[in-house]
């Protein structure tokens, strides 16, 4: 089966207005499709279609440059958000486990639950400190230390989502006392949470649209949230989390930040990032 074929800028500009687009400002369309590809913005063009190939009567192509401007703006505060909130779980984490069995808490593998899991995670350490070899932290542990690694150093060369496989793997009974300590939640939340952010922080370090996203895997939001639950799979639902682990002055500025380019912002619609109308009363 043949690929399909390569089209040119002035091409991929026909193919939005056979589908019903209105091409507001043809110049301004050229230059932004030159430095973002048609295939990046596709799924905002099927965002904005009201049948299959055809775009509602009220499109421009000048709406779409302000929604992608929009998620671009959204995706960097996020990951402002998220830093605060990996790196406070990194140093809780090892902090706790290093008091509790030592330095060498990472080699003692009968204070986590799966073996395999464990076992991957190493493996995940150990490609890092391949990729890392010339880092001096690496080097200097390498020469020594005979190559092993203090838990806190161990602990910043993980991703996020090794970080949540990590504190999912721990012993029940030090998994509740490091989420109660930090965040006065129970564990089983708290590793939920932090799996969730991971895929959303990917997401955002990737360049992953926002815009009417649908999320598969939804955080557990406690039922004190009077608050329409078919919308748990939208963003909004992921801001009730970062809310509940965040700094609280960060978080607040945050907010200030979200309010003010919403009513700068004509085309910055909450509602198509599942906000309720009610949102602040949940979210300040």
């Amino acid at each position: 089966m043949a690929l399909k074929p390569a089209l040119s800028i002035d091409d991929q500009i026909e193919v939005l207005r056979s589908r019903g687009m209105t091409i507001d400002d043809e110049r301004k369309a050229i230059i932004f499709l030159q430095s973002n590809h048609y295939y990046r913005l596709n799924i905002y063009f099927h965002k904005l279609m009201d049948t299959p190939d055809h775009y509602r009567s009220d499109i421009r192509f000048s709406q779409v440059i302000a929604i992608y401007e929009n998620d671009q703006w959204l995706r960097n505060k996020i990951l402002f958000i998220l830093e605060f909130i990996e790196i406070n779980t990194r140093t809780k984490i090892s902090h706790y486990l290093a008091l509790t069995y030592g330095s060498d808490a990472f080699y003692q593998k009968n204070i986590f639950k799966d073996p395999a899991k464990y076992g991957e995670i190493l493996k995940s350490f150990s490609d890092a400190i391949i990729r890392n070899s010339k880092d001096p932290v690496i080097v200097h542990h390498q020469k020594k230390y005979a190559g092993l690694f203090p838990i806190w150093v161990i602990i910043e060369y993980f991703s996020f989502n090794t970080l949540s496989k990590f504190y999912k793997n721990l012993l029940e009974k030090d998994k509740k006392l490091i989420s109660k300590d930090m965040y006065c939640v129970n564990d089983y939340l708290f590793g939920q949470w932090l799996h969730v952010l991971s895929i959303q922080r990917n997401i955002c370090a990737h360049y992953g649209y926002l815009f009417r996203r649908e999320y598969p895997i939804r955080p557990i939001i406690a039922k004190s949230f009077i608050w329409d639950s078919t919308q748990d799979n939208k963003l909004f639902a992921q801001f009730l989390v970062m809310r509940r682990l965040s700094d609280r002055k960060l978080w607040q500025n945050f907010i200030c930040m979200i309010s003010d380019r919403e009513k700068k912002r004509r085309n910055f619609r909450l509602q198509d990032y599942g906000f309720p109308s009610d949102w602040r009363s949940y979210l300040m």
